[in-house]
Parts: structure tokens; C-alpha cells; sequence
């Protein structure tokens, strides 16, 4: 199958997920507890159903990697599938509106196809390699700010599960970037902010909290990319690992937000 037909049924897949999840916003529980502060709720493990079902009846030969489930998938694999099937799950369970489905197809470990929507907003960010990316089917381009004083950041701000020297160097790294950029948000749903930074509607997205994975970042990597927007893992070599701080930005202010995070 052509890339661009597996772009349009990704961007059906995630709408029919995102429809889902809507039934159950407001009215989640809490499934499984994942750690002290994590958690996965009802509606994460549904949603990961329907996507894995509806892939393996499309894509039986083809390999899944999904938040929830964990399937066994070796990223360099000719074909693999990267779902997080709600990104955002604590903004969810909350009653928050910032969270996605996000919905990735890699080939020997490259993103071809990114695929992220936004329930709520009814925003589809969709990406193929080579193809550009679009929301809602109109081309979308990272923005062209070149000073951090006039750019606006969205962050995953620290947290308290890295080391104690760790956490104190995040928490500077995070005030410091305050002093050095005109404004900051935080919305806690890393695949939205990377659409953000695609879409130009903000300059950069850092990540301060250490704790970023690939089912996080595999979709919104590819928007970033198509967009004109740059990409990178300030700690680890690629952004293969299951945990990285990534940080994403517009061509013009990549190297500066580097020297920050």
C-alpha cells in the first residue's frame, strides 16, 4: 500500500479513536496503576484496542508498539506501528481539553507517516515523509521568529522523579528559560505541542521532565519535520529510546533552545 493510503486510513483510524474517547471523557476511571503518579485509564485501554484491532485487520505482517500494551515491536523493523492512544491521560481523566491520539507508522526505525487528532479542537495534524504536513487538510509550517526574546515556548516542566542533582539542574534550566523567552505555556500532552510547534502557533517545545517516549514523540517528530521545524534528543544520540528530553523548535532558534535545555 502507498504511503498516502496509508496516511488517510491512519487519519481515519485516529478520528474513529478520537470518537471514542469523546464517549467517555468526563466519566473515565482509572484502570491501572502504573506508578506512584502514573496511571492508565479505561478509556487508554479502549482506545489501544480499537487502534490495534483495526491496524491487524489492515496490517496483519506489520508490527505494533502501543503505550498501554507494550507490544513487542523492534523499532528497526521494516514496518512498526507507534500508538499512544491518549496522550494526555491525566488532562483527560481531569476534565482537561488537551489531549490526542497519536498515530505512527516507521520504516527501519523512520517515521513515514504521523498522524495526531485532537478531539476537542477537532484539529487532524496529519504527516507523510516527503509529503508535508496539514491540519485539517490545509499545509501547515513552523514559525519564523529568529530572537528568544520574542519567542513563545510550550514545556513539560521538571519532575520530581529524576535524581535530586538532576532535578535541581532541570528546575534552573527551566527558570533560566523563563528570563530568556517573551512567553510560556504547558499543557502536559508532549504529541499536541509538537503539532503546535508544527503548525507555527508556538516557536519551541522543551522538555524539562526527562521522561519523554517514542510513542510520545513518533508521530509528532514527522509533523515537526515536514513543517520546516527541527528535532532533537539533547541527551540521548536519536529518538529511538524509550526515555528522552526532546526538544523541537522552528530552523531559526534550534541552536539557541539547545544551549537552554
Amino acid at each position: 500500500m502507498s504511503l498516502i493510503k496509508t496516511q488517510i486510513f491512519a487519519e481515519k483510524l485516529a478520528k474513529k479513536a478520537g470518537k471514542l474517547l469523546l464517549t467517555k471523557f468526563g466519566k473515565s476511571k482509572i484502570a491501572v496503576q502504573k506508578g506512584k503518579n502514573d496511571f492508565a485509564t479505561d478509556a487508554d485501554l479502549a482506545s489501544e484496542k480499537l487502534i490495534i484491532r483495526e491496524i491487524g485487520k489492515k496490517f496483519p505482517k506489520h508490527q505494533i508498539l502501543a503505550e498501554e500494551s507494550s507490544a513487542d515491536c523492534q523499532l528497526s523493523t521494516e514496518n512498526c506501528w507507534i500508538i499512544d492512544p491518549l496522550d494526555g491521560t491525566k488532562n483527560f481523566h481531569f476534565g482537561l481539553p488537551n489531549w490526542c491520539v497519536s498515530i505512527a507508522l516507521q520504516q527501519n526505525g523512520e517515521s513515514v507517516v504521523g498522524v495526531i487528532y485532537s478531539p476537542i479542537s477537532n484539529q487532524l495534524f496529519s504527516a507523510r515523509k516527503g509529503g508535508g504536513s496539514k491540519l485539517n487538510g490545509k499545509k501547515i509550517q513552523a514559525s519564523k521568529t529568529s530572537k528568544l526574546n520574542e519567542s513563545m515556548i510550550v514545556v513539560e516542566i521538571p519532575r520530581k522523579h529524576t535524581s535530586g542533582k538532576r532535578f535541581a539542574k532541570d528546575i534552573k534550566a527551566f527558570t533560566d528559560a523563563l528570563s530568556k523567552v517573551r512567553r510560556v505555556r504547558a499543557f502536559a500532552a508532549a504529541a499536541y505541542d509538537l503539532c503546535l510547534v508544527g503548525m507555527g502557533g508556538v516557536d519551541a517545545y522543551l522538555d524539562f521532565s526527562r521522561n519523554t517516549k517514542i510513542w510520545d514523540v513518533a508521530a509528532g517528530e514527522l509533523i515537526v519535520r515536514e513543517a520546516g521545524g527541527k528535532i532533537s534528543d539533547v541527551t540521548l544520540p536519536n529518538l529511538k529510546f524509550p526515555n528522552v528530553s526532546v526538544l523541537a523548535s522552528n530552523a531559526q532558534l534550534h541552536s539557541k533552545f539547545k544551549k537552554i535545555l
